[in-house]
């Protein structure tokens, strides 16, 4: 079924402007970098403690890249509500958009925390990574959206494997050359190598900053030979699609004026002219080499014919990547609040994948499980299991050794308290909700709510090891929020629960009953959350995004108990996730300026 063409061209053109957008900003923000303005406000989110500067100076330069900022923020909700319009038709447009949504709240943290760090290597680094990743994940969104969604993959000119490779490993050093382009200007390595093509002349003390300068030379070298390869066989095949063809011709084009603009400004001593417009040319080329990428493999035999991948694809379904990503999202923020903005590296990253193997124990576990409802439910019979693509014993397999790989990680490289809190909710999702609440009781979301409220308390105990009250405030925060979550879909999915038996609220109880508990679950919610000030565990910053948030939840459940439509039902649920997300993130910012 082919989507309606206006949904469609808006969806065009508002994700061709974010992506113009945010195209630009990251462009602008190297301008900044490279000019030394990013510490002439050495606060965040206001400059030198007041909403509005004077723009004068350097100032000028990193308060348009702030509002800047601010702009794209719209921009990205307005391309995420037009891809939601075509989501039916055009689910893979709809999950980029997904993604972009999500990369502005962790761009929003980044860019507090590099304000935090004073700019340096790291967090310009992440900073910038997260940056073209929005950029190119908006382009993709625009790419998607022009493209048949109606055509059969068979009847697209399949793309030759040596060209697909080719347009992957370039891709790939492409973007490790910017970032590593990024991380050489932050820590002033730029001057390093003065010859061409290796460095040449540097003395013993000068080694570390030619190292990191060296670092993006070679890049840029892997990134040369590899679109030239790409080239080469691109237009060797006869079998090359002409759509293709066209991509790395630009591609091959860019890449030469890359070189000649890397080139020209180490020989002039790096204007900062040329070391702008240099930036600007390798996002452009990366972009462009993502783009090919993506087109050579979206619609690919390669993809779709490889056992390997098909494989891998079913067991990273059994995590419940969907759900992992909140539960993460929240133990971040949570490590966030308890450090201030600033938890260590290795243990973030420790402390995540830590959380990402409990989420796939429990997860897998839970399939298993389930295995018998899911079979006949539509929203479940795709998974894994029940289509055959994972044997049960070895789903079983997987989420136990998933788990016991969890608290290896948290016991050796977090500490005994995050590890004890991991466990526990893998046994009390797996045990006191899938085997015993799930099939016995219509309360079975709301008691096992405390599941899907332990991240939190990971995440804090991580950082500080032990649990002070903001921890359990976050997590009784979670807990509320699950079953008005929850039962909005239940409501949409009534039928199918009674026809197997789980004894869902809403089959059980009726829908008026749901409804009004639907009600009263989001006035606790609302409560709770804005009790945080009072309790000085949050400032103002917060409160006024709690206020905004709370609002729109709150007249989501109104619409659900007065109208009960699938639309409302539907529309609240998926709110329900970017409302947990955003408010997390509010916390965030409020623990950060404070």
């Amino acid at each position: 079924m082919a989507a309606s063409p206006k949904p469609v061209l808006h969806l065009r053109i508002v994700s061709a402007l974010a992506a113009l957008f945010a195209f630009a900003l990251v462009v602008w923000g190297g301008i900044v970098r490279i000019n030394g303005a990013g510490m002439t406000c050495p606060d965040w989110p206001r400059c030198r403690g007041v909403w509005f500067p004077g723009l004068s100076g350097g100032v000028a330069y990193e308060w348009l890249h702030r509002d800047g900022a601010v702009l794209l923020t719209i921009l990205i909700g307005a391309t995420f509500l037009a891809a939601w319009r075509v989501r039916r038709q055009r689910p893979e447009v709809a999950r980029l958009a997904w993604i972009a949504l999500g990369m502005v709240v962790v761009q929003i943290l980044l860019g507090a925390a590099t304000i935090r760090y004073a700019n340096n290597p790291p967090s310009v680094a992440a900073h910038l990574v997260v940056g073209v990743a929005t950029f190119v994940t908006l382009l993709l969104v625009w790419y998607a959206s022009g493209r048949d969604a109606t055509s059969d993959a068979a009847a697209v000119c399949a793309v030759p494997p040596p060209v697909a490779w080719c347009a992957l490993a370039a891709a790939l050093g492409a973007f490790f050359t910017i970032v590593a382009g990024g991380y050489m200007s932050a820590s002033h390595a730029g001057a390093a190598c003065p010859g061409l093509p290796l460095c040449r002349g540097w003395t013993e003390a000068a080694w570390p900053l030619a190292r990191i300068h060296m670092l993006h030379r070679f890049g840029a070298y892997a990134t040369l030979a590899a679109v030239l390869a790409l080239v080469g066989v691109a237009f060797a095949s006869p079998r090359t699609p002409r759509d293709v063809r066209r991509l790395v011709a630009a591609a091959g084009v860019t890449v030469g004026l890359q070189v000649g603009l890397g080139m020209a400004t180490v020989v002039l001593g790096l204007p900062a002219a040329l070391r702008s417009l240099h930036q600007a040319i390798g996002v452009a080329l990366g972009s462009l080499l993502v783009v090919t990428a993506y087109r050579c493999w979206s619609r690919s035999p390669l993809r779709d014919a490889s056992a390997a991948w098909t494989g891998v694809r079913s067991y990273v379904e059994l995590t419940k990547p969907n759900v992992m990503s909140l539960l993460l999202f929240t133990t971040l923020t949570a490590m966030l609040m308890a450090s201030r903005g600033h938890p260590r590296l290795w243990l973030v990253i420790w402390t995540l994948v830590g959380g990402a193997l409990a989420s796939a124990s429990s997860a897998s576990i839970n399939m298993y499980l389930d295995r018998d409802i899911d079979a006949l439910m539509s929203r479940t019979r795709l998974r894994p299991i029940p289509s055959g693509r994972v044997s049960p014993g070895r789903a079983l397999a997987f989420g136990i050794a998933m788990g016991v790989a969890a608290c290896v990680v948290f016991g050796i490289a977090v500490n005994l308290l995050a590890a004890v809190l991991a466990l526990a909710g893998i046994l009390y999702y797996v045990f006191v909700y899938t085997l015993w609440l799930k099939r016995t009781t219509p309360q079975n979301i709301v008691i096992g709510g405390a599941a899907g409220a332990i991240p939190p308390l990971v995440g804090w105990a991580a950082v500080s090891g032990h649990l002070g009250l903001t921890a359990y405030a976050l997590f009784l925060i979670v807990f509320i929020w699950t079953p008005p979550h929850f039962w909005s879909l239940a409501l949409m999915k009534k039928d199918e629960y009674a026809r197997v038996g789980i004894p869902m609220l809403p089959s059980v109880r009726g829908e008026a009953v749901t409804k009004r508990q639907i009600l009263v679950y989001s006035g606790v919610l609302v409560a709770l959350t804005i009790a945080l000030v009072p309790l000085h565990l949050m400032g103002m910053p917060y409160l006024g995004a709690a206020l905004v948030l709370n609002a729109l939840f709150v007249a989501g459940a109104v619409w659900v108990a007065r109208t009960g439509t699938k639309r409302s039902e539907g529309w609240l649920y998926r709110f329900s996730m970017l409302y947990l997300a955003l408010l997390f993130s509010a916390m965030v910012v409020d623990r950060v300026i404070g």
